[in-house]
């Protein structure tokens, strides 16, 4: 497994886990009101388990399986890939430190802006990787 890979589905995990600890604490709290506060962390849960957890393993273990080049075997620019995870978790860090406020936020939009960069790379390393091998 590329190390690209590894690290993505590693911070994934922590994401989730993260994640469903902020999840657990807001059920309990649906039950016994201790510290109704808690629910200011919703957007933070959501952003966590959507693009921390789904998106971020999605995408490390597509860079994983998804076929290498028949010529060189391998699976292109390593140093674009390593700025893959850079650039969505300094997106997705982005994005839940602007949930405080209310209304627009220049943090969010660039927040968003690096998730979006982050998938625009992952098309532009797997474009020429996924052919056929009739074609090769």
């Amino acid at each position: 497994m590329p190390d690209v890979s590894r690290w993505m589905i590693r911070m994934s995990l922590v994401y989730f886990l993260v994640s469903a600890g902020i999840g657990m604490c807001m059920l309990i709290n649906k039950a016994h009101p201790y510290f109704p506060e808690v629910w200011l962390l919703l957007p933070v849960h959501i952003e966590f388990m959507i693009f921390g957890w789904v998106i971020q393993f999605t995408l490390g273990t597509a860079y994983w399986i998804l076929p290498r080049f028949l010529d060189t075997k391998g699976r292109g620019n390593g140093k674009a890939a390593m700025a893959m995870p850079v650039l969505l978790n300094m997106g997705i860090v982005l994005v839940a430190l602007s949930t405080s406020g209310t209304g627009f936020s220049y943090l969010a939009l660039s927040g968003r802006i690096l998730e979006a960069l982050t998938v625009i790379l992952f098309i532009s390393l797997h474009w020429k990787r996924v052919v056929s091998y009739s074609e090769s």
